[in-house]
């Protein structure tokens, strides 16, 4: 009998109404397929959420940070609580079960790194670990907090010299989170699960020779693809043509997709200014636009941010920007079904499941060169914007947008290409081998 310990803090929350990004789909999605029950395996789940992520798979809710919508309300200090918290909570449960979960037949997979448990004393119990790496938090941090002025590794062999000193337990612990836990993750991990070959890359920069074993046989490249849940074409089209009518879309209207969490890296004010200066350019002429931006704000900065970027929509005189709020599976059906190019400006993204889900809708795709895209997108049915420094961002953006949407034809043809580009992206198919490779660790097996 093998055991794997899945551990999310985002386990066991209602996703359809709960904005808590990627990860925290794609840990619901791992925990729904590895739960449909394998001879040989026992599947727990812990979590911080009041509900199990999949049917019958033994689950257990540790500290929460008092309930939804807490947990997306969270300030930086008050989220480096919580994850101290859910550190502190899953360690003890993990050992204080090794008779029951025997470290040479348990395997633990930690759904992110930030939330994980203490992983160093877990290693030292005989423990094999597997992190999934759903944010590069250094390279995060940089790129939002820190401006991006210099390389990751800069900062990362800064810590490493502090570590070494013994100074960095002066440093707040919401720098110890970003830095430390994640040194400590590279060093402890048998496996490393990264979405993308540009991520893989940053960490191998910024940790190769530092850390522990080499990286390389460490390291598994895993671009997650999307999943498929069952549509109701009849009421997605009735729901659509309802909403074409509530909000006023004529038949040249040109309407623009994107979908995120609101919140400082999804890079949305980049979207709205961008659209301000093309209604009013050359390329803007005779266009009809209307944007609808899908989601809430939540996490970290998430409420001052929503504000700066309705702000700027209210500055648009002939163009339209909508939002719609957070959006449930049936919901963004209807609206895939309005839209006629779907957006992701993020200035950082670790992979995008969202530019997924816009292929699966038949959607070209225009994007900012985040991690991931050069990976999931191709000319025939995407186009990637390379942000470079920040005086330029507006204005690519506006000139892509620009030419894609002169083009109603060329974006038919687009779309058309995206859907059968979509089909290869299986998420069933990384599911299972990430399976296969976390319990190819429990017997030194290289995945």
């Amino acid at each position: 009998m093998a055991n794997l310990v899945f551990i999310g803090s985002h386990l066991g929350y209602p996703m359809d109404k709960t904005p808590l990004g990627g990860g925290a789909m794609v840990g619901l999605q791992l925990a729904r397929r590895w739960g449909t029950g394998r001879a040989g395996l026992r599947l727990v789940l812990l979590g911080s959420g009041p509900q199990s992520p999949a049917a019958g798979v033994e689950y257990h809710q540790l500290p929460d940070p008092g309930g939804e919508p807490g947990l997306t309300r969270l300030s930086e200090l008050g989220y480096a609580r919580f994850c101290r918290e859910f550190e502190a909570a899953t360690t003890a449960w993990v050992l204080e079960r090794r008779s029951e979960l025997p470290p040479a037949e348990t395997v633990l997979v930690a759904n992110d790194i930030s939330e994980s448990p203490d992983l160093e004393r877990l290693a030292a119990a005989g423990y094999k670990v597997v992190t999934i790496w759903h944010v590069d938090v250094v390279e995060f941090f940089n790129r939002i907090y820190l401006g991006g002025v210099f390389k990751p590794e800069l900062w990362t062999r800064a810590y490493a010299r502090l570590a070494r000193w013994g100074l960095e337990r002066g440093t707040p612990d919401v720098l110890r989170l970003v830095f430390d836990k994640q040194r400590r993750a590279v060093r402890c991990s048998d496996l490393m699960v990264l979405p993308s070959r540009q991520m893989a890359d940053t960490v191998g920069r910024c940790y190769e020779g530092g850390e522990g074993a080499p990286l390389g046989p460490r390291t598994l490249v895993l671009p997650w693809g999307g999943w498929c849940e069952p549509v109701d074409e009849a009421k997605a089209a009735e729901e659509a043509a309802r909403l074409r009518a509530h909000y006023q879309l004529r038949p040249g209207t040109r309407v623009v997709m994107t979908m995120s969490r609101i919140s400082p890296e999804k890079g949305l004010h980049i979207l709205i200014e961008a659209l301000e200066r093309l209604e009013s350019s050359p390329l803007g002429r005779g266009l009809d636009v209307a944007a609808f931006v899908c989601g809430e704000t939540a996490f970290m900065r998430g409420e001052a941010y929503g504000r700066r970027v309705r702000k700027a929509a209210d500055r648009l005189r002939r163009f339209r920007a909508f939002f719609p709020g957070y959006l449930d599976h049936a919901s963004k059906q209807a609206y895939f079904r309005l839209a006629d190019l779907f957006v992701s400006p993020s200035l950082h993204e670790s992979y995008g499941l969202t530019v997924v889900e816009g292929l699966q809708a038949g959607l070209p795709v225009l994007a900012s060169d985040h991690y991931g895209v050069a990976e999931t997108l191709a000319p025939e049915y995407g186009r990637t914007v390379p942000y470079g420094d920040s005086g330029a961002r507006v204005r690519r953006m506006h000139e892509a947008l620009g030419e894609l949407l002169g083009d109603p034809e060329g974006l038919r043809r687009m779309g058309e290409k995206a859907r059968v580009a979509a089909r290869g992206r299986d998420f069933g198919a990384s599911a299972e081998r990430l399976l296969e490779a976390s319990l190819a660790t429990l017997g030194g097996r290289r995945p």
